[in-house]
């Protein structure tokens, strides 16, 4: 027997408990990402099978051996730009009231009765009469929290802290609220889920995000699977739009999606910060495509196509050459940066808008600090009233309860409720009433007029009369 023997068997599966409970602490001083894959790769190197590391991982509560590879790839490949970044995107300006106009006449009819009905009564559809037909979809993450922990404790001289929300095991959705009234959320049916299959195969295919069957509704488990950044979120978008193309219900309708300002929806396929002053500097991507003055599509090259530069970056300098920009002799790559960011070439689109061009599906940013404008916030604050008010503080109570909640808010029938809310909040700043008055009128008494935004809220203001 070995000396390290003596004191521990480190093959009884009750140190496992012991060794999650130094997985949390050691997240909590560094990030998930990192220590699953020098995990993930100190396992591999001494030839520890695939399928006993991944199971090994999730025990632990770190992220999936198929996740902690893809991170190992990037890192070994020396992309450590690209390892250490989160990939969730930059900001985006707001877009909603820009869009407004185009859907305020026949969406806003199709929603709901008069705003002369009061909150406690049911609100009834009204078909719009204008053709096409518009269908809101609301998309938002929200992660819910069980009150699980492991059932040894840290004591230090016979004190332990309270229990922070944040130790028990997490879940993660996110999911589409859809205004029409086939039904609150999402789905295909069995015949139209197999015609959507057999055009887009990938459908099909199982990844790293569960969803559920014949939806675009994801999840993941916080620490286990990968994380909601923009690609896994752009693959989403994806999916539904996809799937909607065989939806009968909203066949010959158009579709607006309203989502909000996370970075997680605003990132961008190329930005100025990817380009730099010298050659073979990485670039994102091969050519910049845009529109021009005169609604000319333009294209430029991003690469040298030949010369002793071949196949390299190009410069910022070369660039606005290419792009007609006039440059002083000298000058530096902060100002160059100032003058391209008011050229067309820059003012580009996000990905997710993108992607939704592509399927001929219009994005709509909410403005960022109004939840109100955003129905499915009110999902969020149901599902999880129902699921605090049943649960055991057990992962699994919790999973369970929050699907029974999905269908506990399609049968009490509340999203008629959010909507007729939504809109009574878009109308009311179409009059132009403040962020206060809405609040008042549609939330809560206790909402002060003296507040006009999220960001005014000081210590002085907060209790005032």
């Amino acid at each position: 027997m070995d000396v390290d023997d003596k004191e521990l068997n480190f093959g009884e599966k009750l140190l496992l408990t012991d060794i999650g409970d130094l997985a949390e602490m050691c997240k909590s001083k560094c990030g998930t990402k990192y220590l699953s894959t020098l995990l993930y790769m100190t396992l591999r190197h001494f030839d520890i099978k695939w399928e006993q590391v991944d199971g090994y991982l999730k025990k632990i509560g770190f992220m999936t051996a198929e996740t902690s590879h893809k991170w190992a790839v990037v890192f070994i490949k020396g992309d450590y730009e690209e390892f250490s970044s989160d990939s969730r995107g930059g900001k985006h300006t707001d877009s909603f009231y820009d869009m407004f106009p185009e859907i305020e006449a026949d969406a806003r009819s199709f929603v709901v009765q008069a705003c002369s009905q009061n909150d406690g009564e049911t609100p009834m559809w009204i078909l719009p009469t204008q053709n096409p037909h518009r269908i809101l979809i609301f998309h938002d993450e929200s992660t819910f929290r069980s009150g699980e922990v492991s059932p040894k404790r840290w004591f230090f001289q016979e004190h332990t802290p309270f229990f922070s929300k944040g130790r028990g095991r997490s879940h993660m959705v996110s999911d589409f609220l859809v205004q029409h009234p086939s039904g609150p959320f999402f789905g295909l049916s069995e015949n139209e889920w197999e015609q959507a299959v057999r055009k887009y195969q990938s459908l099909s295919v199982d990844g790293d995000v569960n969803y559920l069957d014949r939806t675009a509704t994801a999840s993941i488990n916080i620490g286990t699977d990968a994380y909601f950044d923009n690609d896994t979120i752009l693959g989403q978008f994806e999916r539904l739009f996809q799937m909607l193309e065989f939806k009968q219900e909203y066949k010959d309708n158009q579709i607006e999606i309203i989502v909000d300002n996370a970075r997680t929806h605003t990132a961008k396929s190329y930005s100025l910060q990817d380009f730099g002053k010298n050659v073979g500097i990485r670039c994102p991507v091969e050519q910049i495509e845009y529109i021009d003055e005169n609604g000319a599509t333009k294209v430029v090259d991003c690469y040298f196509k030949g010369g002793e530069n071949k196949d390299k970056s190009k410069r910022l300098v070369e660039l606005c050459k290419d792009l007609g920009v006039q440059l002083p002799a000298k000058i530096k790559l902060d100002e160059i940066c100032e003058i391209l960011s008011a050229h067309r070439a820059f003012r580009n689109a996000t990905k997710l808008e993108m992607l939704g061009a592509k399927y001929k599906i219009n994005i709509i940013y909410c403005p960022k600090y109004h939840c109100e404008l955003n129905a499915i916030e009110g999902l969020w604050c149901n599902q999880k009233a129902f699921v605090r008010s049943r649960t055991d503080q057990s992962f699994e109570k919790m999973i369970k309860l929050i699907s029974d909640s999905r269908i506990h808010f399609v049968e009490r029938k509340i999203a008629l409720k959010l909507f007729r809310r939504f809109w009574r909040s878009i109308e009311a700043y179409f009059q132009g009433q403040t962020y206060a008055d809405v609040l008042k009128l549609f939330f809560s008494q206790l909402c002060k007029t003296a507040v006009q935004s999220h960001r005014k809220i000081t210590n002085t203001n907060i209790d005032e009369d």
